[in-house]
């Protein structure tokens, strides 16, 4: 991952230009193995620890946030795949081992029921990593009948009966080219179709057949870790590029800014929350498939604490990058200064909704009091 790490730095302006992962990126990343680091062994997978998944992102988004997004969607969605019937991963990795599938998880788009599956339509924005991916993975709502609540599927649909839309011009985290995509009454067969709650719940007749607890835990106590790995990595990059932009520039006075106290104070305060940051979502993931090994599930504490912590990292790196870049000075604003598009990309990452803290923190807190938590996603 080194190599393709400091590939991808070098690109990473370009990337935010282009508004989309360099292709050479990709392709030595595909080349690498990279995508498989979580697709099962059964399919030729690497089937890794999710600490050193933890890594590779990390180790990625430390030289572009993008590129480091668009790995963690592609790669974790290998487990999502994982858990649908056999036949759906039969056969999207039969036909290509090496297929990825991107992001439109949002229930946004209508399921009718039709005979032997559901004919799709809709709509699904933020869709990362679409132009790499040869599969998405599609979130619907299910058409009941009348007076009846709509039920929620995952489903999973070839990139050929999907349109891209380049609607993706944003602030940050640019070069993910997490466009719209669109599909039209496109019918999905019945196995390649999950009900929302299981692969939510970790109890997916496809993860039955696996050992690897990430397949049978429930999702959102793990997998937006690796999204605030890229936050985590961002922050860690940040304090290196700062450290670098400080250690011998002069101030007005003739006084080096590396050797300003208040300056130092602040590159070990903003490495120590990005190190923290990074200790707290692998002890996260670390306790959770001890206990999913242990037990085959994971309590409701378990799920609302790893959640918190999941959005907490965030936070911690959020304003560990928020410092810095305080502290930078003006010269940081400019386009070909690095620190302004790494402060853009960590303020894309904690906008994902997933990594709130608000909305993760009072599900935390509705738990620990004994009530009902009204989040989805635990």
């Amino acid at each position: 991952m080194q190599s393709i790490a400091k590939s991808a730095g070098e690109r990473a302006a370009q990337t935010d230009r282009d508004r989309v992962v360099s292709a050479e990126v990709v392709s030595a990343m595909r080349d690498a193995g990279l995508f498989r680091a979580l697709q099962p062994a059964r399919w030729g997978g690497a089937e890794i620890d999710n600490a050193e998944w933890l890594d590779l992102i990390v180790e990625l988004a430390r030289e572009c946030g993008s590129s480091a997004w668009v790995y963690s969607v592609l790669s974790a969605h290998a487990t999502a795949i994982a858990c649908f019937p056999v036949e759906a991963q039969t056969e999207i990795w039969t036909e290509y081992p090496l297929a990825v599938a991107s992001s439109a998880v949002a229930p946004t788009a209508i399921a009718r029921r039709v005979d032997g599956g559901f004919a799709v339509s809709g709509k699904w924005s933020f869709s990362s990593g679409c132009d790499y991916a040869q599969w998405a993975l599609a979130g619907a709502r299910v058409e009941n009948g009348e007076g009846e609540a709509p039920g929620m599927i995952f489903t999973l649909i070839p990139f050929k009966d999907i349109r891209i839309e380049d609607d993706w011009h944003v602030v940050g985290l640019r070069g993910t080219g997490s466009k719209s995509i669109h599909v039209a009454d496109v019918f999905v067969p019945e196995y390649r179709t999950l009900p929302f709650r299981q692969l939510m719940d970790g109890n997916a007749i496809g993860a039955l057949d696996y050992e690897t607890p990430y397949y049978r835990s429930p999702r959102h106590a793990w997998a937006p870790s690796g999204l605030a790995a890229v936050g985590v990595g961002i922050a860690l990059g940040f304090v290196g590029k700062f450290t670098a932009y400080v250690r011998d520039r002069k101030i007005l006075n003739g006084a080096t800014m590396g050797d300003l106290d208040t300056i130092q104070l602040k590159i070990s305060e903003s490495a120590a929350e990005a190190e923290a940051a990074l200790r707290v979502l692998k002890a996260n993931t670390a306790e959770a498939m001890a206990e999913v090994a242990a037990t085959g599930t994971l309590t409701i504490e378990t799920r609302a604490r790893c959640r918190r912590d999941q959005a907490f990292a965030t936070r911690l790196s959020m304003v560990a990058v928020d410092r810095l870049y305080t502290a930078a000075g003006a010269y940081a604003i400019y386009e070909g200064n690095s620190m302004q598009q790494a402060f853009r990309d960590m303020h894309a990452v904690a906008g994902q909704i997933v990594l709130n803290f608000d909305a993760a923190g009072k599900s935390f807190s509705r738990v620990m009091m004994g009530r009902v938590p009204d989040d989805m996603l635990l």
